[in-house]
């Protein structure tokens, strides 16, 4: 069996624990306090927060996933989803029908799993007015049974067309929800902060900020070091440790790399530096096709702040080293670039650095263009 997991909400023993955040979390959410959880890409947010609602005893979990949500009626469907998962019975699903007859739910069976999932008519939850049905439908079960609901990826509503009705619909229901803590997970600090921050908007200092950090060295070493164990590879703790440094210890790419050097090796192997090469080379083979669409889809001065960036790091990105290397001499220019690249999801700023989303894309990046 595979010892690592990445790109997902990991769990049981694929899970590095967080002793401290999950006991802040679970203190919190007993108390019903509503949570903005923060922190880079892959850096762990959405498995801290299940696990620190399983930690709570008889704490139900909705969990609602918004990623690239596209309208009320997205919104909607995923919040359903959501409500299947947390209970399937009849009861449950027959109770939860009765709340959004408005946007005309039906109920069918998944051919491949076997279980209900709610379908509507999108043209009853075309606006924002719909959102507030199936708020008060997650009201309702909160009267029922203590749960906790978890909004991944919180940002992306702002994407929605009527993005301030839908927050506004809400927080209509959200501030009478006093016993039920809600949790907002997002990667992106900039649009947060526009819904949390910003004094307009119906969120304005609604919940407790969290930044969760990057995981422990010394625990996560350690949880690496039994995984290759687990996984009847040989390796250092001394070598665990530099390979967190290669990808900034960013849990998701650790796992991801720890994941590649598992595959490329076999039963009894010691898994050390000499190893790097191919396993980079394992993650480029599922990945260097979408690299290579990218790095179509940029301008020449970005494909040249790309490279650089790469060589050289994101702190001053303005200055003449920078510019030199880039053979683009007016400030401007490069700023312009990077914020394109951030808008497209390619690096992102933070502490005062910008940085590649994906560690390996830099990798590849170096080995392409370098």
């Amino acid at each position: 069996m595979e010892p690592f997991k990445f790109g997902c909400i990991v769990k049981d023993e694929y899970y590095c624990a967080r002793p401290a955040q999950e006991a802040e979390l679970r203190r919190h959410i007993v108390g019903g306090q509503n949570i903005v959880l923060q922190g880079e890409r892959r850096i762990g947010k959405s498995s801290l927060a299940v696990k620190s609602v399983h930690n709570v005893r008889g704490m139900g979990l909705l969990y609602v996933d918004l990623l690239g949500i596209a309208s009320p009626a997205d919104f909607c469907r995923r919040v359903m989803d959501g409500i299947v998962e947390l209970d399937s019975s009849r009861s449950f699903l027959k109770e939860t029908i009765s709340l959004i007859s408005s946007l005309r739910p039906l109920v069918v069976l998944d051919r491949d799993t076997g279980l209900p999932t709610i379908s509507i008519d999108a043209r009853s939850a075309a606006d924002p007015s719909s959102v507030l049905s199936v708020m008060s439908m997650i009201a309702a079960h909160a009267r029922e049974r203590r749960i906790c609901v978890v909004f991944d990826e919180f940002q992306d509503i702002l994407d929605l067309p009527e993005a301030g009705k839908t927050l506004a619909e809400m927080r209509s229901k959200i501030q009478f929800m006093s016993d039920t803590s809600f949790i907002f997970l997002g990667s992106v600090r900039n649009r947060m902060s526009e819904i949390f921050s910003h004094p307009k908007s119906p969120f304005f200092k609604s919940a407790l900020e969290i930044s969760v950090d990057k995981i422990d060295r010394g625990a996560f070493s350690e949880f690496l070091v039994a995984r290759f164990i687990k996984g009847r590879r040989k390796v250092s703790r001394e070598f665990v440790l530099g390979l967190m440094d290669r990808v900034d210890g960013v849990p998701g790419d650790v796992q991801e790399l720890c994941d590649a050097l598992w595959s490329v090796t076999d039963d009894g192997d010691v898994v050390d530096e000499m190893r790097i090469p191919a396993a980079l080379e394992y993650v480029f083979s599922h990945q260097g096709s979408s690299y290579e669409m990218y790095l179509k889809q940029l301008t020449l001065h970005q494909r040249k702040v790309m490279r650089v960036l790469a060589a050289l790091g994101g702190r001053h990105v303005l200055g003449f080293d920078f510019r030199d290397a880039a053979g683009i001499h007016n400030a401007s220019s490069i700023k312009k670039a990077l914020n394109r690249l951030e808008e497209i999801g390619h690096v992102y700023f933070f502490h005062d650095e910008y940085k590649f989303t994906s560690p390996f894309f830099r990798e590849w990046i170096l080995r392409k263009l370098g």
